[in-house]
């Protein structure tokens, strides 16, 4: 719902008008108010459904590029975190440390912190996600705690690279 709208109980229905009707509120419905300024008789209302029109579709193709960047964003996102733990596993096999767990760790093994480069590609990541959710994040500075604890949630068993 965009707005709402008081609408005239009487008076006469032309094609230039609205139908009158017994409700005194309505739904705006976009499609047809524009389809009703674009058949307008009034040069003026016909330019205003018009402009309208091209701000409604200017509007929607920066979303549609918005979302597409965030997407792209995502996939770098991804991919760095894929190379950094590829990198990770090469110097681990490189110095002959295990890359794999052993069986002795305890159930709730102590998080390390993680190092500056994981927080960043974390961070980076939860601003992907916060604004692909429509979370409040801002785009620069901390992440808020919430915005991670909700990204960690939300893709649990999905982070690869990043030590909790």
């Amino acid at each position: 719902m965009i707005e709402t709208v008081p609408e005239p109980t009487t008076g006469p229905t032309t094609p230039d008008t609205h139908t009158p009707t017994t409700d005194t509120h309505h739904t705006l419905d976009v499609d047809a108010l524009l389809a009703w300024g674009a058949a307008h008789r009034t040069p003026a209302v016909r330019t205003l459904a018009e402009r309208a029109s091209k701000a409604l579709t200017g509007l929607a193709e920066r979303r549609e590029r918005q979302d597409a960047v965030h997407a792209a964003q995502r996939r770098v996102i991804d991919a760095e975190l894929l190379l950094a733990q590829a990198q990770r596993d090469l110097r681990a096999a490189k110095a002959g440390t295990p890359t794999v767990p052993t069986a002795s760790t305890n159930a709730c093994p102590a998080v390390p912190d993680p190092d500056p480069a994981q927080r960043r590609e974390e961070g980076r990541r939860a601003r992907v996600w916060a604004a692909a959710n429509k979370v409040a994040c801002p785009d620069r500075g901390v992440v808020p705690k919430g915005v991670l604890v909700g990204y960690r949630r939300a893709n649990e068993g999905e982070i690869v690279g990043v030590v909790r």
